[in-house]
């Protein structure tokens, strides 16, 4: 052990003595490193969000098509629904897209309804948290026509508290509402955009007609019978599009998934010159590095023994420069929010004013990532370590090969 401990501060010393050369190789990884860590980091981080998101959502939605477009739902269809097997309730939703031109984005209207809330709106409890996972962390949900409660990443961005009043614009005109709380989820999707609203505000927002609703929110007794009270539901209404939570989640799983994976596939170009850039450096040994093999040689070192020490240098090298890719990558994706490749990934652009990304990962993921680039670094750089460990004393310390 010791002996080992002594050949590693040998190679430490070595990359030292050899600073520039090592500083270059270290800087090189930790670019390719944390382009690819920015990739994964980014793509867990959203599949996280969307799974929270989605998991807020009924098991199935039904929606009205009207030549392949979403049209309203009549309510007929409420009682038709309640009476199949399987399905515990049936909750006709009123929620939209209002487009503000002053943000040039989208706000997500959706209206709260008088048994308490919307599928997936918060629901408040007397300890303030929400059925749904969501809090209401000031003020309250809206009792009134002209109330809302908005996403308090929203209102921090547009400099809302509780107690102002904005001007949204409705079909006709501009409609004056007050902010009386503000909400947070545990997916920041959730608070980017989303204003709570009581149900007839909501339809003066976004024009709707009375007696009309965007979709019907369906609960199930048993959730794994997903797939077959859609079936029925399809065959039901036909025309209609029945939307299953299960594979939403999964649509959004294998979207992310693919981005990233594209992104990564680009980034291989990048790593495949680097190790060869860093084949050619391990290949060419410097006078100073000859003569110090041949002196090493000459005190009765093996040859095992140099080649030990050639492969702690690489792997010094590799694990410094590939962990200070990892932190740079934290750092650019959950400090600085991946500005330039975020919008690669997020699918959007004026939807989503804002999305504060939380870590989600586990251990094994920034391990997989110096995995990655250690062990292709240190396998490239096996054969010049094994033809400076086999050099002649006296070839070494007269500078021929």
């Amino acid at each position: 052990m010791n002996a080992q401990l002594a050949k590693l501060r040998f190679a430490i010393g070595a990359c030292a003595r050899r600073g520039r050369r090592t500083a270059a190789m270290m800087v090189g990884l930790a670019f390719i490193t944390a382009l690819f860590a920015s990739v994964v980091f980014l793509t867990d981080a959203l599949r996280h969000e969307a799974r929270l998101g989605v998991s807020t959502l009924p098991d199935l939605m039904v929606q009205r098509t009207v030549a392949g477009r979403p049209a309203l739902v009549d309510p007929s269809h409420v009682e038709a629904l309640r009476a199949m097997r399987g399905v515990r309730r049936v909750t006709p939703r009123v929620w939209g897209y209002l487009y503000v031109p002053s943000l040039e984005a989208n706000l997500t209207i959706v209206a709260l309804h008088g048994d308490g809330a919307a599928a997936e709106a918060p629901r408040a409890r007397s300890d303030g948290r929400a059925d749904n996972g969501d809090a209401v962390v000031e003020g309250r949900l809206p009792t009134d026509a002209e109330e809302v409660t908005v996403g308090a990443t929203l209102a921090e961005r547009l400099g809302l508290r509780v107690g102002d009043e904005v001007a949204l614009p409705a079909p006709e005109r501009y409609q004056l509402v007050r902010v009386v709380g503000l909400f947070r989820a545990a997916s920041a999707l959730r608070t980017a955009d989303v204003v709570l609203a009581q149900e007839p505000l909501a339809r003066t927002l976004l024009g709707m007609p009375e007696g009309q609703y965007t979709d019907l929110a369906v609960d199930l007794t048993v959730a794994d019978e997903a797939g077959v009270v859609a079936n029925r539901a399809a065959m039901l209404f036909p025309g209609a599009r029945v939307l299953q939570r299960s594979l939403l989640e999964r649509t959004h799983a294998l979207t992310f998934d693919a981005r990233g994976g594209s992104l990564a596939v680009l980034l291989l170009p990048a790593l495949a010159a680097l190790l060869l850039l860093a084949w050619d450096r391990l290949t060419g040994l410097g006078e100073v590095e000859r003569r110090e093999i041949g002196v090493l040689k000459a005190v009765g070192w093996q040859t095992s023994e140099v080649l030990q020490v050639r492969v702690y240098e690489q792997l010094v090298v590799a694990l410094t420069g590939a962990c200070a890719g990892v932190a740079v990558a934290y750092v650019y994706v959950f400090a600085l929010g991946a500005p330039g490749l975020s919008g690669a990934l997020f699918g959007w652009s004026a939807l989503y004013p804002e999305l504060r990304l939380a870590p989600s990962m586990d251990a094994s993921v920034p391990l997989t990532i110096l995995a990655a680039v250690v062990l292709p670094y240190v396998a490239v750089g096996l054969v010049p370590a094994f033809r400076a460990a086999v050099m002649d004393p006296l070839d070494a310390q007269r500078g021929r090969s």
